[in-house]
């Protein structure tokens, strides 16, 4: 499968988002109500996830994150602004694998919809770390349920990634959760298997030793298709 096509218009409304994003961070208000170790570790998240996620969703789609997320929430804000039109958004108050098994069984209610209306609606569950998948996996598989799970996770060492990807049928498209473009890209692949009724997938989203600022990184990107000017820094 070829690399899909990511317009202008999309890489400049990613951009914006990534920029609500980045002051979203900064605002005590959004954050209210988090615990100082879900706070920081909100604050170290890139905001290219979250930004390039959401961009590739529809309104007839499901998000469910693992407890309160202030990225979600704002991303979720920037591509539906008008609520009464926006997505089906929940917050699930368990741990991960409890929170992915919530999303194995909506995304089954999908499944039955689609198979009597047509009307294909994915299902992803957003965790905040790589919790074990497997009855979530053997539902996936046997069901090709609608449903993408977005793990996050250090880099695994190369016999624990293959150790991970002889274990299930379905794809496990690692990413580095820092570079919107590249997310954007593996989400694309995913949505098309689960739209097309070929399955779901997993997404691990990996934190790169040295990679750039987010922000900065989509920057450049914007800069080498001329939709930035030279001197235009707003990442600080």
């Amino acid at each position: 499968m070829g690399k899909p096509l990511i317009s202008d218009a999309a890489m400049r409304s990613m951009y914006t988002t990534m920029q609500q994003l980045r002051l979203t961070k900064r605002d005590r208000a959004a954050t209210e109500g988090l615990s100082r170790a879900d706070r920081a570790a909100m604050i170290a998240q890139p905001e290219a996830l979250h930004a390039a996620l959401l961009s590739q969703m529809h309104r007839r789609d499901t998000l469910l994150t693992e407890g309160e997320d202030p990225l979600a929430k704002a991303a979720l804000a920037a591509y539906f602004p008008i609520e009464v039109s926006s997505l089906h958004s929940i917050v699930c108050p368990g741990r991960g694998e409890e929170c992915a098994a919530v999303a194995a069984g909506m995304a089954l209610q999908h499944a039955e919809t689609a198979r009597t209306t047509g009307v294909r609606a994915v299902t992803v569950a957003l965790l905040r770390g790589y919790p074990a998948l497997d009855g979530v996996l053997s539902l996936i598989a046997q069901n090709d349920l609608p449903l993408i799970v977005v793990v996050r996770s250090e880099p695994l060492s190369r016999a624990d990634a293959q150790r991970r990807a002889l274990g299930t049928k379905v794809p496990i498209l690692p990413v580095d959760d820092a570079d919107a473009v590249a997310v954007c890209r593996v989400v694309q692949e995913a949505m098309l298997r689960a739209r097309n009724g070929w399955g779901g997938a997993i997404i691990q989203a990996t934190r790169l030793d040295g990679a750039p600022d987010a922000l900065a990184g989509m920057e450049q990107r914007l800069r080498v298709r001329g939709l930035l000017p030279q001197n235009d820094i707003s990442s600080t």
